[in-house]
């Protein structure tokens, strides 16, 4: 039994094998063990992993502890956990009874629960004589809290201010002049001679009536920026933020650059997101039927509300959505009382005017009517994500969530094919992509070589 225990395997996600999380908390540590059950029904041993408490930690009761054990456990293994049905294994017997959906847990443990909620496991009890994770919480691993959080605020600092930044025309420029593949296009766009056998030239041979080049070098498709091979990553990294979805990044992409191939970058590079896989939504197979509603005759005429959360940290989100050019205002909530929430309101029709109408579900603080307000609910999904893959990044979802929300309101929306702030406004609002209006506003008139 031993050797079993101190011998790593693979995790294996492609066969159906059964995954265990075994936790344990002892007065100076927790400790947490990640094994499945192999074919011949042995536990093989996946990972380990231990901290020592906190000062504050170290005063909670016996039952706040194994608590505190299976918390920690299953976040610490989130990537492998998300998703996956797996038992959690205890020698706390009373945590069958707390973590069973008719409890009524003190408030620190229902907070805790709360963060469970997106885990799918069978809490089951097992003796503490046959518990492995027992001598991983009595020798943790001594963690400096001060240090670690000096540390965790550095890296923070490193990743937030290492993130991709807007692409200058310039820039666009050098890399054009220097991409040996674009200069034999701009070849063949000024002078109209493409030759066939090359065949670099064959994916912008099928758009060369849609082709110009301005005055400065950069190549356009229509009114598409064409993005030199050296920065097509870059443009990727920088539409990604917000972490929108495989066709919302695809729009958002196309909106503003082109290049042979973009499709296909994108659904590998959505595909490939570890944070996008593990913040996945999985949606129940049988769904009520959808009300059509009425287009409202202009914008923020109708609106719908709604909230969303609440979060690990009890803070909730005011979601606001205009239904006619379904542009969202956001709004973080400490509370939900009446008060509260009618001074975001106010906050929120002063940048934009009463509406007409504003619709609710008839949840408490508001008196709403009795109909779906699926318009809302829809998009509580899609920042809920975004929330999620800032948790699993370690980044501070608040400041994530307004990347997402110009991400989202300047990409075209799927129904009426251009993006929410354009409705709304009546112009497009500027993100960090490149874009042709820019191209217009520095070079002059983009100069036409296509006969």
């Amino acid at each position: 039994m031993l050797l079993l225990w101190t011998v790593r395997w693979h995790f294996m996600i492609q066969i159906d094998l059964a995954t265990k999380l075994t936790v344990d908390a002892n007065p100076v540590g927790l400790g947490a063990v990640l094994a499945q059950t192999q074919e011949n029904g042995q536990d093989r041993c996946i990972a380990y992993a231990s901290r020592s408490l906190t000062p504050v930690e170290a005063r909670y009761s016996k039952t706040e502890k194994e608590a505190l054990a299976a918390v920690w456990g299953c976040e610490r293994f989130h990537l492998y956990l998300v998703g996956t049905q797996f038992d959690l294994i205890t020698d706390h017997k009373p945590l069958e009874v707390i973590y069973s959906p008719k409890s009524k847990p003190p408030l620190r443990i229902e907070r805790w629960l709360l963060r469970l909620q997106q885990y799918k496991f069978n809490i089951k009890y097992r003796p503490g004589s046959s518990n492995p994770a027992d001598v991983l919480s009595r020798q943790p691993l001594f963690t400096n809290y001060k240090s670690s959080t000096i540390a965790e605020k550095y890296v923070n600092f490193i990743q937030s201010h290492s993130v991709p930044k807007s692409l200058t025309l310039d820039e666009i420029r050098i890399a054009t002049l220097n991409d040996p593949e674009l200069q034999r296009v701009t070849s063949a766009v000024k002078e109209d001679r493409w030759n066939k056998t090359d065949s670099c030239l064959s994916p912008y041979r099928n758009q060369h009536e849609q082709l110009t080049v301005s005055e400065c070098g950069v190549i356009l498709r229509n009114s598409q920026i064409v993005i030199p091979k050296s920065l097509r990553s870059r443009v990727l990294s920088i539409a990604h933020e917000g972490h929108q979805g495989i066709v919302k990044t695809k729009m958002l992409v196309r909106s503003k650059v082109w290049w042979p191939g973009i499709d296909k970058q994108v659904e590998q590079m959505v595909k490939e997101c570890v944070p996008c896989q593990a913040a996945v939504h999985q949606s129940p197979k049988c769904q009520p039927p959808l009300n059509m509603t009425k287009l409202p005759p202009h914008p923020w005429h109708t609106l719908n509300a709604d909230f969303c959360g609440p979060f690990p940290n009890g803070e909730k989100l005011l979601v606001v959505i205009d239904a006619y050019s379904r542009y969202p205002e956001v709004e973080v909530m400490q509370s939900t009382t009446t008060t509260v929430v009618i001074s975001k309101l106010q906050r929120i029709f002063a940048r934009h005017g009463y509406p007409e109408e504003l619709i609710t579900d008839n949840g408490p603080p508001f008196n709403g009517w009795p109909q779906a307000n699926g318009e809302a609910e829809r998009f509580m999904k899609t920042v809920t994500k975004a929330i999620r893959t800032a948790h699993s990044e370690g980044k501070r979802w608040q400041s994530e969530l307004d990347l997402f929300l110009l991400n989202y309101r300047s990409t075209p929306h799927s129904t009426t094919h251009l993006s929410p702030a354009e409705l709304l406004f009546n112009r497009s609002i500027r993100n960090k992509l490149p874009s042709f209006l820019s191209l217009q506003h520095n070079d002059g008139p983009v100069e036409h070589h296509v006969v």
